[in-house]
């Protein structure tokens, strides 16, 4: 499977377990911007970044950390990483991505 194949799945599949959880889902198709999916409930926002089998390089969790420094207090920004054969994914805030 291609990785645009792979990644659009992903995003669809972290949707789905969202809308789930009660979650209003938006996925960012296409735009290349920081973003995949925006998530809202009544509690919040969450920004997320979806990745297959690995974590952010340094360039993109400096520019998550940038994203984060204007949002409000209930929104959270977020990288879900898929490995390959996960049931869940692995979720960290982008404060625990470390530099």
């Amino acid at each position: 499977m291609d990785r645009k194949r792979k990644g659009t799945r992903l995003e669809h599949k972290t949707i789905k377990m969202l809308k789930a959880a009660g979650y209003t889902c938006t996925r960012s198709a296409g735009s290349k911007g920081i973003f995949d999916v925006i998530a809202i409930n009544p509690l919040g926002l969450r920004c997320l970044q979806i990745k297959a089998n690995r974590w952010p390089g340094p360039e993109e969790r400096e520019s998550l950390r940038d994203a984060a420094r204007g949002m409000p207090p209930n929104a959270f920004v977020e990288v879900w990483r898929w490995d390959d054969g996960a049931r869940k994914p692995l979720i960290k805030s982008v404060d625990e991505l470390g530099i």
